[in-house]
């Protein structure tokens, strides 16, 4: 991994996952995007999985070398190739690479033993400690003009609503506010707590927004949001992933399964439900 001079470090990094040494423009253009709105440096990440590929670091250290040799960005960008097992780095990438947001690509027609095949995504992102953004289409010239946000009784949705409001303050975009109303009192209780905490912070800094009250209790919300967004032309759709699988769930699937089964055009930014709760820092 390239060294840093005195005075050139970046505190924080966009990690473009590169799984195809070969065919891997549509991550670093989908990363510099990123690069730029959130004022972060750039890292091109391969890991060297024996379970997926059978290229060494050292083959991968010397092609991601000439990919950044290549790059002419304004911001200080390097790379890292790493070896071991995909899940257990992706969930150090925060303090190994202090990452933010981990960027890759998703593609329903791949191979099983794809790690771009959302099931593996699945299985290799849902302990990751930062955000990751998947797509599927390449729509890179994408100005996140209109974000959705699904929103529910969770605790968690804090880290939510602040990833939301980097949308809002950075790239001005209306966030439309997807959500149902739940039977339970309680949990109506917190869904409106959740919104009352985002329409604040909202306010704070002047961000508009779009109330969209759904009326389908039974399709899941995160799969709802994600149709709303395609049918209005949205940009990028905001989830959270499942923290405790349901009895339910484990039959019916899980909702960010669906959402990468169905997606197309409109990508997706998944945070992981945790206890403590880790965000970028300004």
């Amino acid at each position: 991994m390239h060294k840093y001079k005195k005075g050139e470090y970046r505190d924080q990094f966009v990690i473009a996952y590169i799984t195809n040494l070969e065919d891997c423009n549509e991550v670093i253009d989908w990363s510099k995007k990123f690069c730029t709105l959130l004022n972060k440096g750039l890292i091109l990440l391969h890991i060297s999985d024996t379970k997926y590929t059978q290229v060494t670091t050292a083959q991968a250290q010397e092609r991601l070398k000439q990919i950044n040799d290549a790059l002419n960005l304004p911001y200080i960008h390097s790379y890292a190739a790493l070896n071991g097992k995909t899940k257990d780095i992706i969930n150090t990438l925060g303090d190994l690479l202090n990452g933010v947001m981990i960027v890759t690509k998703s593609d329903k027609s791949a191979d099983k033993t794809n790690p771009i095949h959302y099931n593996n995504i699945i299985k290799d992102f849902y302990t990751s400690r930062i955000a990751y953004f998947v797509f599927n289409d390449y729509k890179v010239d994408n100005c996140f003009k209109n974000t959705v946000l699904s929103m529910n009784a969770m605790k968690e949705c804090k880290e939510k609503i602040l990833w939301a409001s980097y949308f809002g303050r950075f790239a001005h975009s209306v966030t439309h506010i997807y959500y149902h109303r739940y039977r339970d009192e309680y949990l109506q209780r917190q869904l409106n707590l959740n919104i009352g905490f985002l329409r604040k912070m909202f306010r704070k800094f002047s961000i508009e927004t779009l109330n969209v009250h759904s009326l389908d209790r039974k399709t899941k919300l995160d799969v709802q949001a994600l149709d709303y967004a395609e049918r209005n032309n949205c940009d990028i759709c905001i989830f959270q992933t499942t923290k405790n699988k349901s009895y339910i769930e484990f039959f019916s699937g899980l909702p960010e399964r669906m959402v990468l089964q169905k997606l197309e055009s409109v990508p997706v930014l998944f945070l992981n439900q945790r206890d403590d709760l880790f965000v970028m820092c300004e």
